[in-house]
Parts: structure tokens; C-alpha cells; sequence
């Protein structure tokens, strides 16, 4: 491969760390890179911000078949762990699975990316298939679209997240409203559910699965002075995560003070929220991210 290629207008592909696949994508409206081990974006700017978007660790390891941390990788078939199978990788294989990209496309100040997962999606056993596309549209605003097609002769259950990592200014002095009276799943107090009140604010770690919500959330950032709203379509469930000092010192790929400038706010489908595919049959999930100015700002 050529260390730069263009493949579409305003999209080009260069070989980068850890010997992986880039996509580099500059649009009237925005920019962003992603990396095609798991179709996982890594950064995306709107022409209307200066800030990024997303957060990427600095300790994130570069390698062919591992996870890497920030951005927004996309977890499939599967939610954390899987059910049944120890040994299987956590979030699922889209994440450190080679994807291609099948199409690109402009729309008015934007640039469309289509990618398709290169290889068959495998299960514990017996194996299965599934029809995986990812459509990413960069502009003044980021759309993520996945679309799963059961391929299999019988019904095909998943959970799944677009799992945004945003980059945050102060994570004590981040709020997120949009989640009132949702009742979540704290994973951190054993799986214990309650309804959660008012907007939500930071003092320690959270692991928290809002569920049976397709509600949007606004996550307030005074620090760098702007508010991200995040709407979305065909999910039920907003996932909401930071590990803390403590949970942070525990992860190798996170070093320093970076969990202070991270909060996770997930679109999926998880837990209770588990989607049933009957055989051929469809199902999409669509994040839209959209940074906005703070009142103050």
C-alpha cells in the first residue's frame, strides 16, 4: 500500500501507528480520522469548534487484534463481557475487527463514509453471520449510523454501544442533563437499579446503564465553554462511565491525569434493552453529536 492514497473526495488513506489503516476525512463542515481496525473514530473537529470532540488516551495501544482506548469504538455483538464465554473478547469482535470501506459520498458541507466489517462475525458456538455497516457522516456535526442485518435462519439477540469517549475540560465540573427520572443500572453497587433524579453531576467513579431511555442528553462543559447534545435513534439505552483516579491507576493503556478529561455517554442498546433480530431482518443505531457554544461561552 502506498503510505498516502485518496480514495474519494475530501478522504485519504495513510498507513499510521501500530501499522494500521487511516482514513483522514476533510470536509467544508468538520474533519476526523478513523482507524479502520474496528471502523473506531479517533478524532473528529466541527468547523464551528476548535475543540475536539473526542479523547484519546495517551497510553492507547496501537495493535493489530487489541482494543484501543478513546474515540468511539463500536461495541458488537455484545456489551462488556459476554454472557457465556470468559474467553471471549469484552464489547464484542467489532472493535478489533478489519472493516473496508464500501462507499464515500458528499452531502452539502459533509463528507459520508460507508464501511462494511471485512471479515465474518464469529460467535462462542455454533458460529453466525450478520450483515454489519457503519455509515459516518462528517460535517458541522457527527453522525454515526449502524446498521445490523441478521443473516442467520434463526433470531439473532445483541447488545451494543457507540462508545463515545468526549473530551471534557474537568470531569467534576462536567453536568448531563437529559436523564431524569430514567432508571439505571449502577454496575458499580452490583447491578442494583433505581430511578435516577435530577441532572447528573461527578464525584467519583460511575458505571451507570440508563435504560428503556431514547431520550437526547446535553453534557455541559464550562471548563472549555461549550455543551454537546447527543440525539439518537433506535437505541433504548445511554451508558454513562469514568473510572476515577483509582479505576484509572488500574489500567495500563491510561496513564496520568487523563481520566480527568474524559467522560464516556453511550448510545446502545444493553442489559434489558437487548435487541432481537428475526432472521433477515434489520436494526439500526445512530448517534448524532453536535457541539454547541455554552451560554456563558
Amino acid at each position: 500500500m502506498q503510505q498516502e492514497l485518496s480514495i474519494g473526495e475530501g478522504v485519504r488513506l495513510r498507513r499510521g501507528a501500530g501499522d494500521l489503516d487511516y482514513l483522514h476525512v476533510s470536509a467544508a463542515g468538520g474533519s476526523a480520522v478513523l482507524c479502520l481496525q474496528g471502523a473506531q473514530l479517533l478524532d473528529y473537529r466541527s468547523a464551528l469548534s476548535s475543540e475536539p470532540l473526542l479523547w484519546v488516551s495517551e497510553a492507547a495501544e496501537y495493535r493489530r487484534g487489541r482494543p484501543l482506548r478513546g474515540g468511539i469504538p463500536v461495541c458488537w455483538p455484545w456489551f462488556g463481557a459476554h454472557p457465556d464465554d470468559a474467553g471471549a473478547p469484552a464489547h464484542g469482535y467489532a472493535r478489533i475487527t478489519p472493516w473496508t470501506v464500501h462507499a464515500t459520498e458528499r452531502a452539502d458541507d459533509a463528507v459520508v463514509l460507508v464501511l462494511r466489517m471485512s471479515e465474518p462475525v464469529r460467535g462462542p458456538d455454533p458460529c453466525w453471520r450478520a450483515d454489519l455497516e457503519l455509515r459516518v457522516e462528517v460535517g458541522e456535526s457527527l453522525r454515526l449510523n449502524l446498521r445490523t442485518r441478521n443473516l442467520e435462519p434463526r433470531p439473532m439477540p445483541i447488545t451494543e454501544a457507540l462508545h463515545a469517549y468526549l473530551r471534557v475540560g474537568d470531569v467534576r465540573r462536567v453536568r448531563v442533563r437529559g436523564l431524569d427520572a430514567v432508571t439505571c443500572v449502577d454496575k458499580l453497587a452490583g447491578l442494583r437499579s433505581e430511578v435516577h433524579h435530577g441532572d447528573l453531576r461527578f464525584d467519583g467513579p460511575i458505571d451507570r446503564m440508563f435504560v428503556g431511555t431514547p431520550s437526547s442528553c446535553v453534557v455541559e462543559d464550562p471548563v472549555l465553554g461549550r455543551n454537546i447534545r447527543i440525539t439518537k435513534k433506535g437505541s433504548a439505552s445511554t451508558v454513562v462511565w469514568n473510572p476515577w483516579q483509582e479505576g484509572a491507576a488500574r489500567m495500563p493503556d491510561m496513564v496520568g491525569a487523563g481520566w480527568e478529561r474524559m467522560l464516556c455517554v453511550e448510545a446502545g442498546n444493553v442489559e434489558r434493552d437487548l435487541v432481537t433480530l428475526q432472521p433477515g431482518a434489520e436494526h439500526e443505531l445512530e448517534a448524532h453529536y453536535q457541539v454547541l457554544p455554552s451560554a456563558g461561552a
